[in-house]
């Protein structure tokens, strides 16, 4: 009786070995529609803009303290130096946070467009378009609506402009008989003409984003499939802080190092922070003097931050390095067979879209930060202002002439672009091989924005 009893469990466990088989193969099926060229590079072009505009604002925060720490720990003599530096990457990371925002809504709208065409040339009511939409998320339906947020940013820039320029027009309008107030007024009215035509531009603009808006909606939003047009994002898995908790438990090294990379890096921003603010509390204050004792505490505190800030990165860096190399071996290991990957094989597989994607962006924000501080220093080398006063100039340090520097380094830029159209175009081809991985997203609140998270 016992030896039959066995008998008949190993009979159920080779009879239950295929269904689970079949069970994780179809768990583990995508099939997601192949995109067109269009929605590729729209898609594309929108994530460059993104990265880019994350680069500049990254680069702004990091020369803002890199100038506070340089303050504590570079001689007096050279501190004037460092400023110009300073001040020049400042003023090209804040242009570009300005340039690749409003650049960044137009794109943003070129993807709408493109993704509701998309949905609305495949058939409804199938598996593909329900698994397109799962990694897509829904189409927009209102898709020029970045485009007029980008139009009306850039509007109201110009009309800002333009204040000024007739101020200092009006200035020298009583004085026209002399030659130089003659010239001064043609020259700031001009500029003050420009900026309103430029306004006036796009106030119409707007308006016909608006009427575009609504012939769209009866043509190509009535062709998308149901279900196909909303507000929903890609989907994803809510995360609550239990839930992350009991996931933490079965973290390996490679996360536990990431995880304190970030939160080293957060620890270093927040001692640079707090040593801006102990200088000066607000942004038109006036700068707080202490004892010397005090003073050497802040100074102390400042270089622990930059330290610390430089550190994580470092890790943060490393352990994503680390990540990408198992993505790669994973894939390789896994290409001629995907049904039989398993365990953290099967894991890093079905993210392995999200995985290179992501390392293309940060490639890329950090391509931009390098941009942006070269921009910036050769810009205080050109430039005389009046807040560099009598500062001597810091030529850029390049380890080639500027030419080759200049042509390797756009090379690269163009590179990493590309690999990031590249990732678009065959990430379904991805996905449908080895399937797909539903990204998380931790979300505390008792009622989530599950719109926001495709659900």
């Amino acid at each position: 009786m016992t030896a039959r009893t066995g008998d008949l469990s190993v009979a159920n466990r080779q009879r239950q070995q295929p269904q689970r088989s079949r069970t994780g193969s179809r768990a583990r099926s995508h099939q997601e529609a192949p995109p067109t060229r269009r929605l590729v590079w729209a898609d594309s072009l929108k994530r460059v803009a993104a990265d880019a505009m994350i680069g500049c604002g990254l680069a702004l925060a990091l020369v803002t303290a890199a100038m506070l720490v340089a303050s504590a720990v570079v001689p007096d003599a050279v501190q004037p130096v460092t400023d110009r530096v300073g001040r020049g990457i400042v003023a090209a990371a804040a242009v570009g946070v300005v340039v690749f925002a409003v650049l960044y809504g137009y794109l943003a709208t070129g993807a709408r467009l493109a993704l509701a065409t998309f949905y609305a040339d495949l058939p409804p009511r199938t598996r593909q378009l329900r698994d397109t939409l799962i990694v897509r998320g829904q189409a927009n339906p209102a898709p020029y609506e970045p485009a007029s947020a980008s139009t009306i940013t850039l509007g109201s820039i110009a009309l800002l402009a333009a204040l000024p320029c007739v101020v200092l027009a009006v200035e020298h309008a009583d004085r026209l008989d002399d030659e130089l107030h003659q010239a001064a007024f043609v020259q700031w009215a001009v500029w003050a003409g420009g900026f309103v035509v430029l306004t006036v531009v796009c106030a119409v603009v707007v308006r016909v984003l608006s009427v575009r808006s609504r012939r769209w909606v009866a043509d190509v939003g009535a062709r998308v499939p149901d279900g196909a047009l909303g507000d929903r994002g890609p989907v994803a898995r809510i995360t609550t802080r239990a839930q992350r908790r009991v996931q933490r438990r079965s973290w390996q090294a490679l996360e536990w190092w990431a995880w304190t990379g970030r939160v080293v890096v957060g620890l270093g921003a927040g001692l640079v922070f707090l040593g801006v603010y102990l200088r000066q509390p607000g942004l038109y204050a006036d700068q707080i003097s202490y004892s010397s004792g005090v003073e050497r505490t802040i100074d102390l505190g400042t270089v622990v931050g930059g330290t610390l800030l430089v550190l994580g990165f470092l890790v943060v860096l490393v352990t994503g390095a680390r990540t990408l190399i198992r993505t790669v071996d994973a894939l390789r290991r896994e290409g001629t067979d995907p049904r039989s990957a398993a365990g953290s094989d099967l894991t890093q597989v079905r993210a392995a879209t999200r995985t290179l994607s992501d390392t293309a962006s940060v490639l890329l924000i950090w391509w931009t930060v390098c941009s942006a501080a070269a921009l910036g220093w050769w810009f205080s080398t050109q430039v005389q202002t009046p807040a560099d006063g009598t500062a001597a100039v810091a030529p850029l340090p390049l380890p080639v002439t500027p030419a080759v520097s200049l042509t390797v380094w756009v090379v690269l830029g163009v590179l990493i672009m590309g690999a990031r159209v590249v990732l678009e175009s065959v990430g379904p081809t991805v996905r449908n091989r080895f399937g797909h991985q539903i990204p998380s997203e931790p979300d505390d609140r008792e009622y989530p924005n599950l719109t926001l998270f495709g659900q």
